[in-house]
């Protein structure tokens, strides 16, 4: 396809980019970035995002158009144009300071370049120089030989469609995109914890509870607006872990994605009658693909009881199935009791709440509330800090 990028899988399986634009603004002095494997990437400016990431895509797609050549020449127009970004004075000063974050990009690989046979110890730049005509304003562009070659001698790699880069808007869509095309090169089916995705990504969130929702966001912008349809399940084989299941969809898939649910009667018969809207029966449509029924019940039942207008039934369900508030109740119920010998006892904290003196465990965090219901120590901390909870002082 004329529009089809060809990539080296390790280019895809490490970042080139990073996500965040305003800590890349700061980073002027320079940025080193390890994995735990043995990949470093240095800059001595700032590191590139993804606007970068467009620029270059462009140019390596240029090269590859032109027959590999190290050195290209082209119009800043041109360049402008194919990432369909505008013309103004603006993106050509964003073109030329994108030109020299690449330029003093350096990967070094400690045995984890994988050419498709072994690992291999390499280091290389991307871009060696570039410069602007004086006369025609044209663009040179000099590729690292190192780097050019190993994507144009790769049997172990990916056809892109640069259409798929630009359409994604989201960076942590586009990195995600990049690490799913790489491992769906050959499989229908992958997992992975979603800790070690973060890491791989790399993402800033350090919870499961946080990444999942954020992963979901993204695949759903990849399936919309790229040509790579991938769905996604959790299951959690243990408390504290999230395995994240991808599947690549195909027609058969998509047939089932689009007929009705069946929700048990039992779901639906505890739900709210003035709550039973379609958002509500989809959202627990989506979790009994991944929960057992009564996983499913007991929040709902959860939800009922603790449930109030400012936070909405659908989005406090939502939060309630994604952390199993319900479970949480369950066990801080069975861990209030028990006082350990011969330690000193942190003061329970006073808050107000709905205008009323609570306080919270010291022990478990969470709020025994008047009715004998329990509020859990997730929920807590959100409504500390949304200011819905305000703290009084230490009680004794």
């Amino acid at each position: 396809m004329e529009n089809e990028l060809k990539q080296d899988i390790n280019f895809l399986e490490h970042p080139l980019w990073f996500q965040n634009s305003r800590m890349a603004k700061l980073r002027d002095e320079g940025y080193v970035w390890k994995d735990k494997k043995g990949f470093i990437f240095r800059t001595g400016y700032n590191p590139p995002t993804r606007t970068d990431y467009i620029f270059l895509c462009c140019l390596l797609l240029k090269c590859q158009q032109m027959g590999w050549k190290e050195e290209i020449e082209l119009t800043r127009y041109e360049v402008l144009e194919t990432c369909d970004l505008d013309k103004g004075h603006k993106s050509y000063n964003r073109l030329k300071d994108s030109l020299n974050r690449w330029n003093m990009v350096g990967l070094e690989f400690q045995g984890v370049f994988f050419d498709g046979v072994e690992y291999q110890i390499m280091n290389f730049g991307i871009i060696d120089d570039w410069d602007i005509e004086k006369h025609t304003k044209r663009l040179r562009v000099r590729f690292n030989p190192k780097w050019l070659l190993c994507i144009k001698q790769s049997q172990f790699f990916q056809l892109i469609k640069f259409e798929d880069i630009k359409n994604l808007n989201s960076p942590l869509a586009l990195r995600l995109y990049e690490i799913l095309i790489k491992a769906f090169r050959s499989r229908d089916t992958w997992e992975i914890d979603a800790l070690k995705l973060a890491a791989k990504i790399p993402m800033a969130q350090k919870y499961f509870s946080h990444i999942l929702p954020k992963i979901r966001i993204a695949l759903a912008q990849i399936k919309n607006h790229t040509s790579l349809k991938i769905s996604m399940t959790v299951r959690h084989p243990e408390k504290g872990r999230a395995i994240i299941i991808f599947h690549k969809e195909n027609k058969d898939i998509n047939v089932k994605r689009l007929s009705p649910v069946l929700i048990p009667e039992e779901l639906i018969s505890i739900v709210p009658e003035e709550q039973c809207s379609d958002k509500v029966k989809k959202l627990i449509a989506y979790r009994l693909d991944e929960k057992e029924i009564d996983y499913v019940k007991r929040n709902i039942v959860y939800t009922n009881q603790h449930s109030n207008k400012k936070d909405g039934y659908c989005g406090y369900l939502a939060r309630a199935l994604e952390q199993d508030w319900a479970d949480a109740v369950k066990h801080t119920k069975k861990t209030k009791p028990e006082k350990a010998n011969n330690q000193t006892k942190k003061p329970d904290m006073l808050v107000k709440y709905k205008k009323q003196t609570l306080r919270i465990d010291s022990v478990v965090g969470c709020i025994f509330m008047p009715d004998n219901t329990c509020m859990p120590a997730g929920e807590v901390r959100q409504k500390l800090n949304n200011g819905e909870i305000v703290r009084i002082n230490q009680a004794g």
